[in-house]
C-alpha cells in the first residue's frame, strides 16, 4: 500500500511541470491607423478569453480597461500619449505585460491642407507629382506595417513557446528532487 501511495505521488509530481508550462501567458499589441489591437494567448496557442486588459500612460495612470473577446483580442482607440504599458490579467492570476510605442503618437491623423490621400489614378501624372516624399514614405510605412502584422504575431507566439534558462534549471531541480526522494526511500528500506 505504501509503495502505491509513493508511486502515485511521484507520478503526480511528474505531471505538474507540463501544466505550469502550458499556462504561461503572453500579450502582443499592434497598431493599425488610430486603433490599437491587443492579443493575449497562452504558450500552447490558446487565446486568453475574457481576460482583463489595462492600459497605462507614461505617467502610470490607467487610461483604458476592457476584456478580450473569444479570440483573445481587444481593440481600442489610440491615445495621444506613448509609450503605453499594456497589462493582461488572465484566469487564475496569470499575468503578462508589454510596453507599446505607438507610431505617430500625439499627431493628428487624416488629411491636412495640401496633402493628397488615397490612390492616385495612373493617368494623372500631375496628381502623382503632388504627393510629397514624406507622404509617400508614410504610405509605404503604413502598408509595410500592415503587411508584417501576421509575421509579428507569429514571432510573438514563437517567443512565448521558447524554453528559457529558468525552465531548464527548474527541470534539473525537479530531477534532482525526485532523485533525492528515491534515494531517501531506498535508504529507508535498508
Amino acid at each position: 500500500m505504501k509503495k502505491r501511495i509513493i508511486a502515485f505521488f511521484v507520478l503526480f509530481l511528474l505531471c505538474l511541470p507540463p501544466f505550469s508550462y502550458a499556462h504561461r501567458v503572453s500579450v502582443f499589441a499592434y497598431q493599425e491607423g488610430n486603433t490599437i489591437t491587443v492579443e493575449g494567448f497562452f504558450s500552447d496557442g490558446t487565446p486568453t478569453r475574457h481576460a482583463t486588459i489595462e492600459v497605462f500612460d507614461p505617467n502610470g495612470k490607467k487610461i483604458f480597461s476592457g476584456k478580450t473577446n473569444e479570440k483573445g483580442t481587444l481593440s481600442f482607440k489610440a491615445p495621444a500619449a506613448s509609450p503605453l504599458k499594456i497589462v493582461l490579467v488572465a484566469s487564475m492570476g496569470h499575468r503578462a505585460e508589454t510596453v507599446f510605442r505607438m507610431k505617430n503618437a500625439g499627431k493628428a491623423t487624416g488629411k491636412t491642407k495640401g496633402e493628397v490621400t488615397g490612390a492616385v489614378p495612373p493617368e494623372t501624372a500631375q496628381g502623382a507629382a503632388a504627393i510629397s516624399e514624406a507622404r509617400l514614405k508614410a504610405i509605404v510605412h503604413e502598408e509595410v506595417s500592415r503587411a508584417i502584422q501576421p509575421v509579428m504575431r507569429a514571432l510573438a507566439r514563437q517567443e512565448a513557446k521558447r524554453i528559457s534558462f529558468a525552465d531548464i534549471i527548474g527541470g534539473i531541480g525537479w530531477i534532482m528532487g525526485l532523485m533525492g526522494i528515491w534515494m531517501m526511500l531506498k535508504a529507508r528500506k535498508k
